[in-house]
């Protein structure tokens, strides 16, 4: 062998080691960012989710059944009307920000500043509009003109949700999970306590109250919290420059606003044509109790996906491919076998659980509820994981007109379909037949994107500070 050729060789070798060595480093600290991230978020969301669980076991039993199912379509038109008026700005400053805090705090400040100014804007708009249009709500969409009061008194939660959305993303961009974890501490148990004191004084009315203060303490502990966390990172949110990142807009924000002005109003839609039906109501209330069991498997799925999209998208503001591609693969893993574990838990217990709501809520359609929720769970959870690599790449116009858009439509189709023949059981099929639907469409997606083979291709170049 020749001295060039065994030069070569070596070269190679040690190149080969080297990368191989990067390798291991990448995965060993996008693990430990990661279990960070899950515990710090864990622990919020253990107070946050876990107090909304219980809230809603104290209200069930306090309101009885059909008064419950009107309490959580209410809920569900409010958080319906929060999620469109927000125009995707927390899913829009969690993923630029994550990407520029590293490489570039002037855009991240702009960032910030243009996301802030927009949830304002559109949250007062929230606001109006459903002031302006709760009659038509109360006497037609929902059939129960009785709700009226109900929507006018919750009109200001919309407002508060808005920007409580703008605020958690921020502080999921910035991986501040330890200050999201202390407000939800905070907050979790002064939700239970203002939804249990105003709903015993003034019953439904009281708990629709409950719950418009409650996001008014959400929003005043976040700001505080944010604020700090900005401070920490010398990061100043920069609203009269904000403008100049509208570029964002187009290519990120507005396509994810309009997969969230289809998919909410298509969930909406589903529970509304549930409530249309005879004892719809009631059918509502036992749908909204098993959904609860749902929330609970989708808990920490929701946490490993809501820190690894801010890992993921700061890996790819610094060009690091091998950290990219070891985070991606942890977290579909980990998604997937903790779905799958819940989902398979809900399913053996889910029927004998739903006694703890009382035993109104213990009818002959209540197993196959929790069926086709625990399926729908770990389908849902699977999509979630995979998902990250379309939106990290920012590929939202493809999201929106192949995944989004296409899935809500056949949400609509089918519960149009299921709810007269099967009420919460076909609502519950319907979201089945639908995640599965998304799964199998980003599946081909994410397969032709071609991540774990040659992750180059899809990155731009690393990040050139502004001045």
């Amino acid at each position: 062998m020749s001295a060039n050729a065994a030069n070569n060789l070596s070269r190679g070798m040690e190149e080969r080691a080297q990368i191989g060595l990067h390798r291991r480093l990448s995965r060993i600290t996008g693990s430990s960012r990661l279990s960070e991230g899950v515990f710090w978020n864990f622990l919020g969301a253990l107070f946050t989710q876990g107090s909304v669980f219980v809230t809603n076991l104290v209200l069930a039993r306090m309101l009885g059944k059909e008064a419950f199912g009107e309490f959580a379509m209410i809920q569900s038109t409010l958080l319906t009307l929060a999620s469109v008026a927000q125009i995707a700005t927390g899913f829009t400053v969690t993923k630029y920000v994550a990407e520029f805090r590293d490489v570039d705090k002037l855009r991240t400040g702009r960032v910030l500043g243009l996301c802030s100014m927009l949830t304002v804007g559109t949250g007062l708009m929230g606001t109006i509009l459903l002031l302006i249009g709760a009659p038509w709500l109360a006497d037609h969409a929902l059939n129960a003109s009785h709700l009226y009061p109900e929507l006018l008194i919750s009109a200001s939660f919309v407002l508060f949700a808005v920007m409580n959305g703008y605020q958690i993303g921020a502080l999921a961009g910035l991986e501040g999970y330890r200050m999201i974890s202390v407000s939800g501490a905070i907050l979790g148990g002064a939700h239970l306590a203002i939804c249990w004191t105003a709903t015993s004084v003034w019953a439904l009315e009281g708990a629709v109250v409950g719950l418009t203060i409650s996001a008014l303490l959400r929003w005043v502990i976040y700001s505080v919290a944010l604020r700090r966390e900005l401070d920490s990172r010398g990061i100043i949110v920069r609203r009269r420059e904000g403008f100049q990142e509208r570029d964002i807009l187009l290519k990120f924000a507005l396509p994810a606003a309009l997969s969230g002005f289809t998919t909410t109003p298509a969930i909406w839609l589903g529970n509304a044509l549930l409530v249309r039906q005879v004892d719809g109501f009631s059918e509502m209330g036992i749908y909204t109790a098993a959904n609860n069991f749902r929330m609970m498997v989708l808990f920490l799925p929701t946490l490993v996906n809501g820190v690894s999209g801010a890992i993921l998208n700061n890996h790819r503001g610094q060009g690091n491919v091998e950290a990219y591609r070891s985070a991606y693969v942890l977290n579909l893993k980990a998604t997937v076998i903790s779905a799958v574990a819940g989902a398979v838990a809900m399913a053996l217990v889910g029927e004998w659980a739903m006694q703890a709501f009382g035993s109104a809520f213990v009818a002959t359609s209540v197993k196959f509820v929790i069926l086709f929720m625990a399926l729908s769970v770990a389908l849902e959870s699977a999509g979630i994981a995979v998902y990250q690599l379309i939106s990290s790449h920012g590929h939202m116009w493809l999201s929106f007109s192949a995944i989004a858009l296409p899935r809500d439509v056949l949400t609509v189709v089918t519960a149009y379909w299921l709810t007269p023949l099967y009420g919460a059981a076909g609502l519950a099929a319907t979201y089945a037949i639908a995640f599965l639907f998304s799964l199998l469409v980003m599946l081909c997606i994410s397969s032709r994107m071609k991540l774990l083979r040659d992750a180059r291709v899809f990155y731009s170049r690393p990040l050139t500070p502004s001045h």
